[in-house]
């Protein structure tokens, strides 16, 4: 009998959001995939699970949340910065 419990959906790994900020956000997370990066830790312990794409993908999805939150908490300032 087949059971799903011990599963999780797959969902969109990398069709959402414009492709030009997934490209960018694809290119920030090989840079920060480096030996000497703060998330070099996490990128390695997610490839040797899975893969080096899905790896990066991760590292980039952590780099877009810790992006909104630093632009979230700037709020106003952020715009005028710019």
């Amino acid at each position: 009998m087949y059971s799903s419990d011990g599963k999780r959906s797959r969902g969109h790994l990398a069709k959402q959001g414009p492709p030009l900020l997934r490209w960018a956000l694809y290119e920030a997370a090989c840079m920060a995939i480096r030996t000497r990066a703060q998330d070099h830790d996490f990128y390695t312990s997610v490839k040797e699970r899975i893969d080096h794409k899905r790896a990066a993908i991760s590292v980039a999805r952590k780099i877009a949340r810790r992006s909104h939150h630093i632009l979230r908490e700037l709020g106003d300032k952020a715009y005028a910065a710019a």
